[in-house]
């Protein structure tokens, strides 16, 4: 009778716990896991009934620091979506049934692959979930693939948290093991900057800062690029020393830049570095790289020269001499300290014969000879292909710098996620190591939420598909605004693939104008109506109105770039309406660096005056 009666409450709870689950999908309209792992489940594994805890959670019983933090944060997780308290031990009690965290004598018993830093594994084994991970953050991230891709947990944004709501919670998952080839996976919006998102979406980003005791970052510290007047200051060595700087045209020292060939360079810029290295111990790489420019800053001394001409003209490969050099004295005493160096404009193209040591990275970005120009084009139809597939050829340590949000108009409307994943799969293919997806990083920018949780998800495995990546995600985000978010999307890609001719080539590249043809009046009002029904779906919700509203911004600020004659009269309430959402977004920077927010909003004004 009571065993009766107990699997009646069992299966009665399961059942609310199935309406609930319904009711939510319900609520969300068209939500669907795109994180679902495919395969078989591995077995059923019970973790509460009704509320009551029916495992633990067993750690080693000296666990590192991420090891705890794993634990910690599966508890909390299972709490707030079972109501259970599912006690951590370091031995298992006669009978218990355990979540294994990391290196248990548990774990010991399911030996596989290696995992690396960051790869992860999820099995069951003699009825135990077993959580497995590499050096790093690798069981961090077992914890947050269990919860986000078996239970279907989001962490959309930084205050965005999903989770399902079931007392009792039974497990199936699918046994896995999983390995990411990214070492450094950086959407590169300021929205990705910050730890525990990072930690959750499984990003490796040196912005977001993830502390050491949870596994760290790759760790730059304050020498990210461009370090040519960090390493080699020219207010302390050029008027003594004119002969460390690159000799211009007009056969003068330049400041502007290194003689990257001059011995006595490679000897000053290795002090540096190890002088750096001593104090910041942490760092995992450093980079050795000439400042930006974008005019004719090569040395045309005698080394110089010779050196480009025997190498193919590859500037690189003046730079390489010294980037070696470094790398060779950091080796000795930095085994595991890399040094990064930028294939970049003038230094893009592979030398002839000169090669990077094994433990220099080559950062190769995707500029004038990609995205810059053609924004809206793969990689791989682009001239950028056939470099990067020279550099994969002779070197298997290679760091994309990739771009993906237009520099002059942060705010713009940009129906390029097909383009974002289609880049990153392209880098994989070609033995990249890391990528960086620079986009906005200095504050709000055009569905940057969306697209850093799209890119998050791609960078870890790039065999997701990005557009139920971002059904996931519009659906989880915007609730019950969601069908009208999605219209949206769905006619910013229609209006990319109706003016293809328009964006193959857009007059100003990456840095298109307010005026180019896709952002016609028939898709600003269609825009503009469809945000109105949004906002009526969200009415009554402040976080979802919110929400809706940010994601609105681009259109407003495309109207307000248009004028007063083009948008009409309903200007003054668009800049009305655009001022308010802004300021209270913290949107203050409208294009790369510049915060220029009070000056466009003043702009806009005497516009209304005229």
């Amino acid at each position: 009778m009571h065993i009766t009666a107990f699997r009646t409450t069992l299966i009665f709870s399961l059942v609310l716990g199935l309406i609930a689950s319904s009711l939510q999908a319900a609520e969300l309209g068209q939500w669907r896991n795109a994180l679902k792992p495919a395969g078989n489940s591995s077995g059923d594994f019970i973790v509460s009934e009704n509320g009551q805890a029916r495992c633990a959670i067993l750690i080693p019983q000296k666990p590192t620091t991420q090891e705890k933090k794993a634990a910690d944060d599966l508890r909390q997780w299972m709490q707030q979506i079972t109501g259970a308290e599912l006690p951590i031990v370091d031995q298992v009690a006669a009978g218990q049934k355990c979540i294994s965290i990391g290196n248990t004598a548990l774990s010991a018993q399911d030996r596989g692959r290696d995992l690396g830093d960051e790869g992860y594994g999820i099995s069951i084994t003699d009825g135990n979930l077993i959580l497995k991970g590499g050096r790093t953050r690798g069981i961090i991230n077992a914890v947050y693939a269990l919860l986000e891709e078996d239970l279907g947990c989001r962490w959309y944004t930084q205050t965005d948290t999903r989770l399902p709501h079931l007392p009792s919670l039974t497990i199936a998952p699918v046994a896995r093991t999983y390995v990411p080839q990214l070492r450094v996976r950086d959407p590169f919006y300021f929205a990705a900057f910050e730890a525990n998102w990072s930690l959750r979406n499984r990003t490796n980003a040196a912005s977001a800062h993830v502390p050491d005791e949870f596994g760290g970052d790759v760790d730059y510290g304050p020498t990210f690029v461009h370090t040519s007047a960090v390493l080699l200051p020219p207010a302390k060595y050029f008027k003594e020393h004119p002969e460390y700087f690159f000799l211009d045209k007009s056969g003068k020292r330049n400041p502007a830049q290194w003689c990257a060939t001059e011995p006595e360079v490679a000897k000053a810029v290795t002090n540096s570095v190890l002088e750096y290295l001593h104090e910041h111990p942490k760092t995992g790489i450093i980079s050795v790289s000439k400042n930006d420019s974008g005019g004719d800053q090569l040395c045309q001394c005698d080394r110089c020269k010779a050196l480009r001409e025997a190498e193919g003209g590859a500037e690189m490969a003046t730079q390489l001499v010294l980037v070696n050099h470094v790398a060779e004295a950091v080796e000795k005493e930095y085994p595991n300290v890399a040094i990064d160096t930028l294939a970049y404009l003038d230094t893009i193209a592979v030398p002839k014969i000169m090669r990077p040591r094994h433990n220099v990275v080559i950062r190769l970005c995707n500029d004038a000879v990609g995205a810059w120009v053609h924004p809206f084009t793969p990689a791989e139809n682009l001239p950028v292909a056939k470099i990067a597939e020279a550099w994969a050829a002779v070197h298997n340590r290679i760091y994309i710098w990739d771009y993906h949000v237009n520099f002059s108009h942060y705010l713009a409307p940009m129906p390029n996620v097909d383009v974002i994943a289609a880049n990153i799969r392209f880098w994989v293919k070609n033995h990249a190591e890391g990528v960086m997806l620079q986009a906005g990083y200095q504050g709000p920018a055009e569905r940057d939420e969306l697209k850093s949780w799209v890119a998050a998800k791609i960078l870890w495995d790039p065999t997701r598909d990005e557009n139920e990546l971002t059904q996931d995600f519009i659906f989880g985000h915007y609730g019950k605004a969601a069908p009208m978010l999605a219209e949206y999307d769905a006619l910013l890609v229609k209006a990319g693939k109706d003016h293809a001719k328009d964006l193959a080539s857009p007059a100003g590249g990456i840095r298109y104008e307010m005026n180019n043809p896709f952002l016609s009046k028939e898709f600003l009002e269609t825009s503009t109506e469809i945000f109105s029904r949004a906002r009526e779906a969200a009415a009554g919700d402040d976080e979802l109105f919110r929400r809706v509203e940010r994601a609105e911004l681009p259109i407003l600020y495309v109207k307000l770039m248009q004028g007063p004659k083009i948008t009409g009269p309903e200007y003054k309430n668009v800049l009305d309406t655009f001022e308010r959402i802004a300021k209270r977004e913290n949107a203050i920077y409208m294009c790369e660096a510049s915060a220029d927010l009070p000056q466009k909003l003043e702009g806009w004004r005497k516009q209304i005056a005229k």
